[in-house]
């Protein structure tokens, strides 16, 4: 079985164990924590990042696949100073989010596949870094022509180096139907996908059409946020999912994208009660098993699921 390319270097897939499907360490909007430094408190963006991922690790989270690409502020080099501070197994990725930049609206879409296969062949800049995902999106309003670049370049990706694809949709829209018609035209393995963000939507109509296509589902997002399906909601979505006969091909995760803390900010007390990072393993998987679902469907859609999108083994 192939190894998983993580942070520190890639780890036998067996090592991955309770992995959340969607998350990130450190988002930095605009890039402005690589243009203006000294507006955030570093120690104390990286002591928070360490505190809350050596929690999800002894609360039983081995493995965080960290979805953040460049436009959201990608620092693989913090990433692997927390990883190793924390002892969280953590996969980086490649690709773009909604931000596309404007060297992509009309660079090549090949030459956009060479700059991800570059990520995940040789490294992400000078760091040595191999991303181990490869990250697109498409929001609200559907796919735009520059990020209908993006998910080309991502599928022509995927089928040189077989490195999987993470989507962030949005799902009241049913953005993901385009995004699969896309992976289809460049003839992308479905098996290598995984539409993201779909808890958004409590349509199991929508969600099962996707699935019959081949692909993942991430249904994260947890706890949910003002406007969107709240837990409960998106666990009765699972459920109903699940009972279809769908576990294999669900995974879970939060979305969870902690930010800088800016310079001078007030830390006040040490953060207490459960990281966010822990939400599903801690409210949303007991919840689950008091409607009946038993700890092998949690194993697969915590443990298998993850393992399979990540490495392409059955």
């Amino acid at each position: 079985m192939a190894t998983v390319q993580t942070v520190l270097g890639p780890v036998d897939p067996s090592r991955l164990g309770v992995t959340l499907s969607h998350e990130h360490v450190l988002v930095g909007m605009g890039e402005d924590t690589r243009h203006y430094p000294w507006m955030f408190d570093w120690e104390a963006t990286r002591a928070n990042a360490v505190r809350e991922l050596r929690e999800a690790k002894a609360g039983g989270v081995d493995t965080v696949i960290d979805l953040t690409t460049p436009d959201l502020g990608r620092d693989v080099a913090f990433v692997r100073d927390v990883a190793q501070a924390s002892g969280m197994q953590i996969v980086v990725a490649t690709g773009i989010w909604r931000d596309v930049p404007r060297s992509f609206w009309a660079r090549d879409i090949d030459r956009i596949a060479d700059i991800f296969v570059r990520e995940i062949e040789v490294g992400i800049g000078e760091t040595g870094i191999r991303a181990g995902v490869i990250k697109v999106a498409n929001d609200v309003g559907g796919v735009t022509p520059e990020g209908e670049r993006v998910l080309r370049g991502a599928a022509r990706a995927c089928k040189r180096t077989g490195c999987p694809i993470s989507t962030h949709q949005w799902a009241p829209e049913e953005v993901g139907r385009r995004q699969v018609e896309v992976f289809r035209e460049e003839g992308a393995p479905m098996d290598r996908i995984c539409i993201g963000h779909s808890a958004d939507t409590t349509d199991v109509a929508y969600l099962e059409a996707l699935l019959r296509e081949g692909v993942y589902l991430s249904m994260d997002r947890y706890p949910g946020a003002e406007g969107r399906p709240d837990w409960r909601q998106r666990n009765a979505t699972v459920k109903a999912l699940i009972d279809r006969g769908w576990a294999h091909r669900l995974m879970l995760g939060h979305d969870y994208a902690p930010t800088p803390v800016a310079a001078g900010a007030h830390r006040g007390e040490p953060a207490t009660g459960p990281t966010r990072y822990l939400f599903v393993t801690t409210t949303a998987l007991p919840a689950l098993r008091a409607d009946g679902v038993g700890q092998e469907i949690v194993d697969t859609m915590m443990r298998d699921v993850p393992r399979r999108f990540l490495t392409g083994a059955a």
